[in-house]
C-alpha cells in the first residue's frame, strides 16, 4: 500500500532511485484517476471550446445542416461560481493550548489575510473554483519566496495551478483535502526549446522511450513535474518544566544535554518529513528541498466526489447536464433550420395584374416599396393580388425546446429565480428567499470550496512560525480589509538571566487551529448590519447617540471611517474608556470644555470666590467681636481685683471680733458669677466657622482657630468669705485669689 515501506529494488544502471520511485508512483496515480481526469477535460471543452457540444458523429450525420450551440450551462456555472465569490469563507485562528494567546491568534489570522492579500489569493481561489464547478476539481498551492532580492526575510505566497485537473495524488489518500497523501505530482508541459534553455545539462528523455510514462516526452514538449513526498520519521521532542517544547531530532548532543539539565522529559513521536523535487522523466532537476511545514502545500478544491466500491467518481455540474444541453441545441438548430428553409409567403394573382410591373413584384419580399402597382383584371375587376398565408411553425420543435431548457434547470438545480428571472414574487425579501432556496442545490460546491480555503489557512498557519521567526513589523489585514502595522516577536523587558521577560506577539510558540466562518462577504454583512441598525434607531431613537458611530462605520460612503471617528469622540467618557480597553489602547484624554461649559465653570468659580470672601468677612467680624469681649472681660477682671483689694484692705483696717460675714462681698461674688454666666452664654452663641478651602475644592474643613467660646468648666462657687475667677478662660495663667 505504501511504497516507501517496501524494500527498495535496485535501480537500473544510470537510473536515479528517486526517479525510479517517482515514475512508479506516477503510473499508479495516473491510472487510478484516469477516467475522472479524461471526463473532467471533456467537461471543460464542452463549455469552453466552440463546437464541442456536438459529438463528431452528430456532426457527420447532419453534414451541411446547421449545428448551432445555445450555451446555457455557462450561465449556470457562472451563477454557482458567483455565489462562491460572494460567500468566500473567512479564516479565523483560535488557540488550542495554554501557550496560545488570544491576541496572538488575532495577529495570526491577520497574517493569513496578509498572505492572501499580497498573493492576490482570490485570483488563485476563483480560477480553481471555475474548474471545480465545471469539471469537478481545481487546485492552488502555497509557496515561500524571499521578500526581495536584497533581504533574507521570506514571505508566504498563494499561487494558482493553471492545469488543476492534471495534478496526480496518492490514490490511497482518503481525506477530501488529500492531507493524508504520501506524494503528489504537479506537472507542467514545457516546449523543448524552453526546456533545453532552462536545463542545458539535463537532456530530456528520448522520444518513444518505453521506459518512461506516456506524455512525458514528445516531439514538441517535455513534461516537468514538482514531485512532493511525505515520509514518516521519528521525532525526538523535549518537554521542559515550563511547557516549552524543543525538537532534538537532529541529534545534537549539546542541545540534549542542556534539555536534560533543565529537567526536560524527552520522548519520541511519529512525524513526517515533507520534501520537494523538480523532476523530468529521467532526471532530478532540483532538490530535494526540505519543506518546513507538515502538509504537502497543494490544495484541491473538489466538486462532488463519491466512492463506488473501489472506484472513486468525481464530477462537476456540467457532467449530468450534457445531454439536456445537446437536446436543447438540437431542438433550436432544427427549429432554426425549418424556419430558414420555409419560403417567404408569395403573392398570387393573374398574369394581367403583374404585366408591366414584374420588376416591382419580384422584389416585394426582399425590398421595401411604398406601394405595389397592379393591373385590373377585366374579367374580374374585384380581384387584386393577395399574399399566401405564412408557414405554421412546428409545435413539436417548440415543445422540445421548452422541455430541454427545463431539463437543464432540473439537472443542475439552478432555476430561473436563482438567475434573477422575474416570477410571482413582489417583495425584495421574497425574491431573495427564492434565490436562496435555488442555491441549496449547488451549496455542496460552496462547502467543498470553503473546506479547501480552510486547509489553506492551516498550511499558512503551520508555516508562520518557520517563516516569520524574527522580530519584524508587518502590515496585517483585518477582517474589514483595513491594513494595520503590527510588531511580532518583540522582546519585552530584560530578566535576571539576560533573556527577555516576555515576547510580544510571539508567533513561534503555542498551538493554533483554523476555524471557518461561512456566510456572506464582509461587504454583504456590513450592508445587513446597516439595515439592522436603521431599524433599531427607528424603533428606539434614544439609542441613536450611542450607536451613531457604529452606524456611520457600517456605511460604504467615502470617508465613512473619519465620520465615525469624529462621532465617537462625542460619546460619553465611560463608553470611550471601554472601547479603548477592548482595543488595548490607553484611555482617551478628556475633551476640552465647550464655550458654554467654560462659561459655567467661570461662573461657578466666581460664586465660590464670592462665597469665600463673605466667609472671610464674617470671620474677620467675629474676630473683632471676640477682641471686644476679651477687652470687656479683662476690664471686668481688673475692676473685680480692685474691688477685692479694696475690701481686703478695709477688712484688715477695721477688724471686728465676732463680726459676721461682709454682705457686700457676697453681693460682689454673686455679681461676678452672674457676669461669668452671661459671658459664657454669649461665647456659646458664637460658633466657630470653618475656613474656606483656598483651592475651591471639596474636602475636609480646615481646623478652626482657638476661640473664646471654647471655655472650660463653669466657675465653681467660691468658699464662704471669698471667691476666685479662672483666668485661663481669658487667656491668662490661673491665679486664684482667696479672701479669708
Amino acid at each position: 500500500m505504501f511504497d516507501f515501506l517496501k524494500p527498495k529494488k535496485k535501480a537500473p544502471a544510470g537510473r536515479d532511485p528517486v526517479i525510479e520511485l517517482a515514475m512508479k508512483r506516477w503510473r499508479r496515480a495516473d491510472e487510478a484517476d484516469r477516467e475522472n481526469r479524461d471526463a473532467a477535460y471533456e467537461d471543460l471543452r464542452f463549455v469552453e471550446e466552440p463546437g464541442a457540444q456536438w459529438t463528431e458523429e452528430a456532426k457527420r450525420i447532419r453534414g451541411d445542416r446547421p449545428c448551432l450551440e445555445f450555451d446555457r450551462l455557462g450561465t449556470t456555472v457562472a451563477q454557482i461560481t458567483g455565489d462562491i465569490r460572494q460567500m468566500r469563507p473567512s479564516i479565523k485562528v483560535v488557540p488550542v493550548d495554554d501557550r496560545g494567546d488570544v491576541k496572538t491568534a488575532e495577529v495570526n489570522a491577520g497574517l493569513v489575510r496578509y498572505v492572501e492579500n499580497r498573493s492576490d489569493a482570490p485570483a488563485a481561489y476563483f480560477a480553481a473554483a471555475d474548474q471545480q464547478v465545471t469539471a469537478g476539481i481545481g487546485h492552488w498551492e502555497v509557496t515561500t519566496e524571499y521578500a526581495s532580492d536584497s533581504t533574507f526575510e521570506q514571505e508566504i505566497r498563494i499561487t494558482g495551478i493553471p492545469d488543476g485537473i492534471g495534478v496526480r495524488w496518492d490514490p490511497d489518500a482518503k481525506e477530501p483535502t488529500r492531507e493524508d497523501a504520501k506524494f503528489c505530482f504537479v506537472p507542467v508541459d514545457m516546449s523543448r526549446d524552453a526546456y533545453e534553455e532552462a536545463y542545458p545539462d539535463k537532456p530530456s528523455a528520448e522520444i518513444g522511450d518505453t521506459m518512461i510514462p506516456e506524455g512525458w516526452s514528445t516531439s514538441d514538449a517535455v513534461r516537468v513535474a514538482a514531485y512532493w513526498t511525505k515520509t514518516p520519521v521519528k521525532k525526538t521532542l523535549a518537554l521542559l518544566p515550563d511547557g516549552t517544547v524543543y525538537d532534538l531530532t537532529d541529534g545534537d548532543p549539546e542541545k540534549r544535554a542542556k534539555a536534560e539539565a533543565r529537567g526536560a522529559r524527552i520522548e519520541q513521536r511519529d512525524g513526517f518529513k515533507v520534501e520537494r523535487y523538480l523532476i523530468s522523466a529521467t532526471e532530478v532537476l532540483e532538490g530535494p528541498m526540505a519543506w518546513p511545514g507538515r502538509f504537502i502545500p497543494v490544495v484541491p478544491a473538489i466538486g462532488i466526489e463519491t466512492q463506488i466500491g473501489k472506484k472513486r467518481v468525481r464530477r462537476g455540474v456540467v457532467r449530468k447536464a450534457k445531454d439536456a444541453q445537446r437536446a436543447y441545441n438540437y431542438a433550436r438548430s432544427t427549429q432554426t433550420e425549418v424556419v430558414g428553409l420555409q419560403p417567404k409567403a408569395p403573392f398570387t394573382g393573374t398574369e394581367t395584374m403583374f404585366k408591366g410591373y414584374e420588376d416591382v413584384w419580384e422584389t416585394a419580399n426582399t425590398e421595401y416599396h411604398a406601394f405595389l402597382p397592379y393591373n385590373v383584371e377585366p374579367k374580374a375587376p374585384q380581384l387584386r393580388p393577395e399574399r399566401v398565408a405564412p408557414p405554421v411553425p412546428s409545435t413539436g420543435l417548440a415543445e422540445l425546446t421548452r422541455e430541454s431548457a427545463e431539463d437543464i434547470k432540473a439537472v443542475t438545480g439552478v432555476y430561473d429565480a436563482s438567475l434573477g428571472a422575474r416570477s410571482n414574487e413582489t417583495s425584495g425579501k421574497a425574491i431573495m428567499a427564492r434565490q436562496r432556496e435555488g442555491d441549496v442545490g449547488s451549496f455542496v460546491y460552496i462547502v467543498n470550496f470553503s473546506r479547501a480555503v480552510r486547509h489553506t489557512g492551516a498550511i499558512v498557519l503551520d508555516l508562520i512560525p518557520h517563516v516569520y521567526d524574527t522580530a519584524r513589523t508587518l502590515r496585517i489585514v483585518g477582517e474589514d480589509g483595513k491594513v494595520d502595522l503590527v510588531k511580532i516577536n518583540q522582546p519585552q523587558g530584560l530578566g535576571i538571566d539576560g533573556k527577555p521577560e516576555s515576547v510580544l506577539h510571539d508567533v513561534t510558540v503555542g498551538a493554533y487551529d483554523v476555524a471557518m466562518e461561512m456566510g456572506p462577504s464582509y461587504t454583504t454583512k456590513r450592508e445587513a448590519a446597516a439595515d439592522g441598525m436603521v431599524a433599531l434607531i427607528q424603533a428606539a431613537p434614544d439609542l441613536a447617540p450611542l450607536v451613531l458611530d457604529l452606524f456611520a462605520k457600517a456605511q460604504d460612503w467615502p470617508m465613512a471611517d473619519k465620520i465615525a471617528k469624529r462621532i465617537r469622540s462625542q460619546l460619553p467618557p465611560q463608553i470611550q474608556a471601554e472601547e479603548a480597553q477592548e482595543a488595548g489602547e490607553p484611555p482617551p484624554a478628556p475633551p476640552p470644555p465647550s464655550p458654554v461649559q467654560q462659561a459655567m465653570l467661570a461662573s461657578q468659580e466666581r460664586q465660590q470666590q464670592l462665597e469665600a470672601g463673605r466667609q472671610q468677612l464674617d470671620l474677620e467680624k467675629l474676630d473683632v467681636e471676640r477682641e471686644k469681649l476679651r477687652a470687656e472681660v479683662i476690664k471686668i477682671q481688673g475692676e473685680i481685683q480692685e474691688a477685692q483689694a479694696e475690701a481686703q484692705a478695709r477688712v484688715a483696717a477695721t477688724p471686728m471680733p465676732g463680726a459676721g460675714p461682709d454682705l457686700r462681698l457676697d453681693e460682689i461674688g454673686a455679681a461676678v458669677s452672674h457676669l461669668s454666666e452671661i459671658v459664657m452664654a454669649i461665647l456659646e452663641e458664637m460658633p466657630a466657622a470653618p475656613m474656606p478651602d483656598p483651592a475651591g475644592q471639596d474636602g475636609p474643613p480646615a481646623p478652626a482657630q482657638p476661640m473664646l467660646g471654647q471655655m472650660p468648666a463653669p466657675i465653681a462657687e467660691p468658699p464662704q468669705g471669698g471667691f476666685f475667677v479662672d483666668p485661663s478662660a481669658l487667656g491668662e495663667p490661673a491665679a486664684p485669689v482667696m479672701v479669708p
